[in-house]
């Protein structure tokens, strides 16, 4: 869809809602829509741009729904690597200390002898 044909149903969303929820006729709602699209003050244009941003939030909601149920998983995500970097000087400390055996041993006997 190009520039165009997206402000062109733009204006025709705007002008529906205009008509449909403040009264106004096909005329004085496309008549507000240019007036507001040229950036100039009418006696409806205000009615414009709260349609618009109506339009806005109902658009929006969903991802604001979604955001709002994907904080606790953030808050924990951020908590954790908190944790991961505080403790990450006790765990270079840790394997520092038993690079003579290989992972899988057992740490409290000594290491086996070659023959």
């Amino acid at each position: 869809m190009t520039p165009e044909e997206a402000s062109a149903r733009a204006a025709l969303l705007l002008i529906a809602r205009l008509v449909e929820r403040h009264e106004m006729t096909p005329q004085e709602a496309s008549v507000a829509v240019e007036q507001a699209r040229r950036k100039e003050t009418g006696p409806r244009t205000h009615l414009v741009t709260l349609e618009a941003m109506q339009v806005l939030r109902e658009a929006t909601a969903p991802i604001r729904a979604t955001l709002e149920a994907l904080r606790p998983s953030a808050e924990a995500a951020a908590a954790m690597a908190e944790l991961a970097r505080a403790l990450a000087p006790v765990a270079q400390q840790t394997t520092a200390a038993r690079r003579d055996r290989p992972a899988w041993a057992i740490p409290y006997w000594p290491p086996p002898r070659r023959r």
